[in-house]
């Protein structure tokens, strides 16, 4: 066990030294490497976030809820692989773009799915593709006059 621990401190020493090495012989191509690095760190922590403020509000109320069941005509939102909707009844309110990475808790961020669509989906934040298709799905099913359109963003509240 004390040699495992010794070939870790030479490794690591060695690593230090090649790094000490490379940043004094190519100082601005480790700075740039070093942006990058921080770029991956950092960027899945701050993507989704709304200036890093969720919404107070973390729950959908229950007029909320029951607007987004009726909108969806009492049917899951969640489309199949083979394109056909989810014949389930709704019962939970889902953020569409996660309350936890930004998303608001307004009506626009609410779609209607069956306990698995929704345990399945998770916090995952769909993308660009997703919400445009959601949209275009919904211009079949919602009530005349009601807003197909996905805001996701706080400040925004339909």
């Amino acid at each position: 066990m004390e040699r495992i621990g010794v070939l870790l401190v030479n490794g690591i020493d060695r690593v230090l030294d090649t790094l000490t090495v490379l940043v004094d012989e190519h100082p601005v191509a480790m700075a740039v490497l070093a942006g990058a690095l921080a770029f991956l760190v950092l960027a899945p922590v701050l993507r989704g976030r709304a200036g890093g403020r969720t919404d107070p509000q973390r729950l959908f109320t229950p007029a909320q809820r029951t607007a987004a069941f009726t909108r969806a005509g009492g049917r899951c939102e969640h489309k199949t692989m083979l394109g056909l909707r989810c014949s389930a009844r709704p019962t939970h309110a889902d953020h569409i773009y996660p309350w936890s990475k930004g998303g608001a808790s307004t009506l626009s961020n609410c779609q209607a799915l069956c306990a698995r669509h929704n345990l399945q989906k998770g916090a995952k934040v769909p993308s660009a593709g997703y919400m445009w298709r959601l949209e275009r799905r919904r211009r079949r099913y919602f009530p005349p006059g009601e807003p197909a359109r996905v805001e996701w963003r706080l400040g925004v509240h339909a």
